[in-house]
């Protein structure tokens, strides 16, 4: 994301706790607030949103993601999706009131806030073209340029609902994949 200083370093060691999480466990539940950032270390990951019929996965990711609830962190509001551990997973977390403390105190820390909102919004915006403006195969395809080791480390109904297409379609489109 962004290099630290040693000082800048020191401080954020302070800070952040190492957590493990089991398989199916939840970091944080849609409508509930949560006020930390996750570094995710070890393991994988989806965001999901509860819907009264089903669930959408909205996120997936891995080993050296930083994640967290944006409407938390930004508007002091409760999350709108929950954090689904898929694999057992090493996670450090970061109240964001005391980050935004450091920030305020280390540029090379600001820097990195700056950095880490900034990629959020870019991956947001790059998911949002895709699942929009991309066939079911083009996202398949997109994706798995994007996040290929996601195929072995992500069940594919996660997989599915994140590009917004059901199992079966998935598999008539990976089948595809594999025949050219």
């Amino acid at each position: 994301y962004s290099p630290l200083d040693d000082a800048s370093q020191e401080a954020l060691k302070r800070i952040i706790t190492l957590r493990e999480y089991r398989k199916n466990s939840h970091v944080f539940e849609q409508d509930q607030f949560c006020g930390d950032l996750f570094v995710v270390l070890k393991g994988s990951y989806r965001l999901f949103h509860k819907a009264p019929q089903k669930e959408h996965t909205t996120w997936i990711g891995y080993d050296d993601h930083i994640i967290s609830s944006l409407h938390c962190l930004l508007f002091n509001s409760t999350a709108k999706e929950t954090m689904h551990v898929l694999e057992d997973s090493v996670i450090g977390v970061i109240p964001y009131h005391d980050f935004l403390n450091l920030a305020r105190q280390y540029a090379a820390i600001d820097k990195l806030n700056r950095t880490i909102m900034s990629t959020f919004i870019m991956e947001m915006q790059e998911n949002l073209f895709a699942t929009r403006f991309m066939e079911a195969a083009d996202r398949y395809h997109y994706f798995t340029q994007k996040q290929p080791e996601a195929l072995q480390r992500i069940p594919l109904t996660y997989l599915a609902s994140f590009l917004g297409i059901t199992k079966e379609s998935l598999s008539r489109i990976r089948s595809g994949f594999r025949m050219r």
